[in-house]
């Protein structure tokens, strides 16, 4: 996330304090757009919750489960710092003082009295509506707008926020929480800090005073050299020479020895024995034949070829599971062969099911439309040798997606 974003948050102490930004925060955006629009409206949380059930992007499900999840603090935390990033009110510097003022409402409040819900569905419109400028006073539950206007695509980009805060894993949260649980640090970092500067940071992390340093071997000092004194000429002394007699040499005895030569190698044809062959073991009725061809040309491979093909729009990634069973919560069918295409594209996916009857790969998909992919199944011989085939269309909105073939609906009758 964005560190303006991350330091926001941070300066929020307790619950609170966040109830007081956000209710800041919402004042401050019906100020803006009012002033922008010249209108005078009051957008509540169950207009804005009116407004998504009517457009079927949101259902009460859906709905029921983000009031409960922004019930805690550090979720709190995690959603409203999400918002500041991915809707850029943040860089707002109107919105870099609203926490100085979230801080002094929040003290001035006394601890009994009872703290007030946050509207979480009209803030989050609301920042939206403000990133593309679109006076939500134009907003009518009663009459939905369509997806492809203005107002479409905020309530769009509002229900996939939602979405997101709900299916964020627990891991990652995890991790959030412990980041947005830091103090805010208001140390300039070596970006911030300018070059040209006359004074030095005295103290660490960004620099260190300078500490002069002496070396003495280099100092003139401390090394004399006088140029009258003379130099001592140094006398070459010889040994006596070595020498080597033939004592000490040893007579080698064995030098005029004859060679002793061994008998030839040779190998007759009855020591040649014929290399047995066992044939091979038959093909059981259910096994599954992957054809080779080795004269093919390689091709790209299915996520290359999309990314190119697709290189003019925004894509993601997410994992399709495939399921084969006999029958619904029966046993997994091993080793049958599955191939995953695209149309429009030559290059595909294919492998077989696991012991438990899953193959799993992961798809790009567009963010804003989805991607639609043509899942093929072989079933065994002994099963009929037919290809099943089934279409599924996958979006960036959910992280996996899962695909169940079955032989047959109902599990056969005890005898």
């Amino acid at each position: 996330m964005d560190e303006t974003s991350l330091n926001i948050v941070r300066s929020l102490q307790n619950e609170r304090q966040i109830q007081a930004f956000t209710r800041v925060l919402g004042n401050w955006l019906a100020e803006d757009l009012a002033q922008s629009h010249s209108a005078d409206f009051l957008f509540t949380d169950s207009r804005a919750r009116a407004l998504l059930v009517s457009a079927n992007l949101l259902d009460g499900v859906t709905l029921s489960d983000f009031g409960h999840l922004v019930k805690s603090e550090p979720n709190q935390r995690i959603t409203l710092c999400d918002l500041l990033d991915d809707s850029g009110i943040a860089a707002s510097e109107q919105v870099a003082s609203l926490p100085a003022a979230a801080q002094v409402v929040g003290q001035g409040s006394s601890s009994e009295e009872e703290p007030t819900p946050i509207s979480w569905l009209a803030l989050i419109i609301g920042c939206y509506a403000w990133k593309i400028g679109y006076p939500i006073s134009q907003l009518d539950p009663s009459s939905p707008p369509g997806a492809y206007t203005p107002a479409g695509q905020v309530l769009k980009r509002s229900a996939g926020f939602v979405r997101r805060q709900l299916q964020r894993s627990a891991t990652e949260r995890d991790r959030l929480i412990q980041s947005l649980s830091q103090p805010s640090s208001t140390v300039p970092s070596l970006e911030d800090l300018s070059p040209d500067s006359g004074s030095i940071a005295p103290m660490p992390p960004h620099f260190r005073p300078p500490i002069p340093e002496r070396y003495p071997e280099i100092s003139g000092e401390t090394i004399q050299v006088d140029p009258n004194e003379s130099a001592q000429e140094q006398t070459i002394t010889t040994g006596s020479p070595l020498v080597i007699t033939e004592s000490e040499i040893e007579i080698d005895t064995d030098s005029g020895a004859e060679i002793v030569r061994m008998p030839t190698i040779t190998i007759s044809q009855d020591q040649l024995t014929e290399e047995t062959r066992t044939p091979p073991s038959p093909m059981p009725s259910s096994a599954v034949v992957v054809p080779t061809d080795q004269t093919s040309q390689s091709r790209p491979s299915l996520t290359v070829a999309l990314r190119q093909m697709l290189s003019h729009e925004k894509l993601a990634s997410t994992k399709l599971s495939v399921l084969v069973q006999q029958y619904p919560d029966g046993p997994g069918l091993y080793g049958l062969q599955v191939r995953v295409s695209c149309k429009g594209v030559k290059s595909y996916v294919a492998g077989t099911t696991d012991r438990d009857g899953k193959f799993v790969c992961e798809l790009p998909v567009r963010v804003d439309s989805g991607l639609t992919y043509d899942v093929e199944i072989t079933w065994p011989r002994d099963e009929g040798g037919d290809v099943e085939r089934k279409s599924i269309t996958m979006n960036a909105d959910r992280t996996r997606f899962n695909l169940p073939f079955y032989r047959q609906l109902n599990p056969p009758s005890e005898i």
